[in-house]
This record gives C-alpha cells, structure tokens and sequence, in this order.
C-alpha cells in the first residue's frame, strides 16, 4: 500500500479537458491517477505530466465502455491506495452511429453515463471512507437538446441521432448529479457537475455526416482545454463548491438547467434504470 497525500482519479486524463485536469489537481499537490483507455495515447500524455509533475502522476488502464474493465481498475486502485480524494468522471465522446458497449448498451449512453455510474458505485466505499471528498462529472449544455425516454434508453428501433443521443447522455450526468447528491446527504461527500463549454479537443472527430465535414471550421471558435478545465478544477478545489452539493455548474457559477435537468422524479428513475442496466 503506498503512503500517499491527497489522491485524485482523472477519467479519460489523457487528453483534452481530462489532461489539464490532471495537470491541475497535480499543481495542486494531488497524486493523480491519470486513467486512459490504451497506452497508445496514454504513454506519451502521462510522459509529459511527469516532466513537470515526477511520480506524483502514474497512469491506470481502463476502457470505460466495459463495465469489467472498471472492475479491473478498482483492484488496482485500491490494492494500491486506502483513500479517494476526488473522482473526476470525465471520459466521454460522441459517435457518429449506433455502436454498442461491450455489455450491449448503445455506446454513448453507456460509456457518457453508465461509466459514470459504474466508476462513483465502485469507488464509493474509498470516497466514503476519506473526509470531505467529492464528486465531479462532466456534463454539457448540450443537455438542453435532450430527448431522453427512460424506457427506451438505449434508442432501440429509433433513428439514431449522433447530437440527440449526446445531448441524452449529458442530460443523466446531469440528472445524475442531483440524485447522487440526495443520496449521499450526511456523508459528507459533496458532488456537482460542470459545462467545460465549447472545446477545442478531439472530440466531434468521430462525427459523420455534414458535422464531420465542417468540424475543423467550427474549431477555430473554441476554446482551449486549459479554460474547458477552470470549471472541473474549481469544483474539485475551491471553497466555494464546498458549500453545496448537486448542483450544475458553468464558468465557476452555479447554473439552473433545463426543467428536464431539475426533474428529480426523472433523476430518481434514471438511478434505477442504471441499477438495473448494471446488474443486467
């Protein structure tokens, strides 16, 4: 078991918003777990954070999109570390058409939401366990396109639309959130999500149809993942998200969703929908 400070785990860390959250909880005197999908991609992001970070950055293998590789990163973690500080839960896409997950679920919903939902279940005895952690999922103001149907999560015999399938998902981180919140009053876990707005990342690469042509045009009007992180980095660090819990965030503020999003019967059934998918 390593003695260590402060622990924190990055999902998706490799890249783009999830990198400057490493590089982020690392300046702020954190040992991050950088967590990739492959060691293609991973090895030189994690090369990196060490040149400025040394040890106190290491990198753990997980495909999100199958909930067995989650369990297989909970082992490693915890046969390693007694205390979870702070869980990012950042690792997200968009898919250009339908695929699926490797237990079957429709790939955007199960990697953006039920990832989410697998990682905080397994680590949540760690979470428990260490005073004053928290909770930070990566939403979107996408969810404001949303459509979501409970019964029908997975879009089965519907038209698949990349956007709305996208905007769902960012709709549970959201719904999510807020049930998560109710569920761990006393503990005192704090949890709330965030819009790292309009990013200029690798995300939408793996778009089809008329997105995928004017992609490369509409990223030179985004921002930099350096400022698509400021929001997951306050929300994991300040004072100020201290103080609440549940909550949507954009630029450092709290902000109302949608009426979709403050639906807490919604959030409520999404929670038992996610149970079930899980125990499938």
């Amino acid at each position: 078991m390593v003695m260590a400070g402060r622990v924190c785990i990055v999902s998706g860390g490799n890249s783009g918003i999830g990198f400057e959250l490493c590089r982020g909880m690392a300046a702020a005197g954190f040992h991050v777990v950088m967590v990739s999908r492959g060691a293609g991609r991973g090895q030189p992001a994690l090369e990196k954070l060490q040149a400025e970070f040394g040890d106190s950055v290491e990198m753990m293998l997980c495909d999100m999109s199958d909930l067995e590789n989650i369990s297989k990163l909970h082992a490693e973690f915890s046969a390693k570390f007694d205390r979870l500080d702070v869980l990012l839960n950042n690792a997200g896409a968009m898919w250009g058409r339908r695929e699926k997950t490797a237990q079957g679920h429709e790939m955007t919903f199960g990697v953006n939401h039920l990832g989410y939902f697998a990682m905080t279940q397994t680590f949540l005895p760690l979470l428990k366990a260490t005073e004053g952690s928290r909770i930070v999922n990566t939403a979107s103001e996408a969810h404001r396109m949303a459509n979501l149907k409970l019964n029908n999560p997975n879009w089965e015999n519907k038209y698949y639309s990349q956007w709305r399938t996208y905007g769902n998902s960012k709709l549970c981180n959201i719904l999510f959130t807020r049930e998560l919140a109710r569920k761990l009053e006393g503990t005192g876990i704090t949890t709330h999500c965030f819009h790292p707005g309009v990013v200029r990342t690798r995300f939408g690469s793996g778009s089809s149809g008329p997105m995928r042509l004017f992609w490369p045009l509409f990223r030179a009007f985004m921002i930099n993942s350096k400022k698509g992180a400021s929001t997951g980095l306050h929300l994991a660090l300040s004072e100020d998200a201290a103080t609440s819990t549940g909550e949507y965030w954009v630029r450092s503020k709290r902000k109302r969703g949608n009426r979709h999003a403050r639906n807490d019967s919604n959030a409520k059934r999404l929670w038992e929908v996610s149970e079930d998918m899980l125990n499938e």
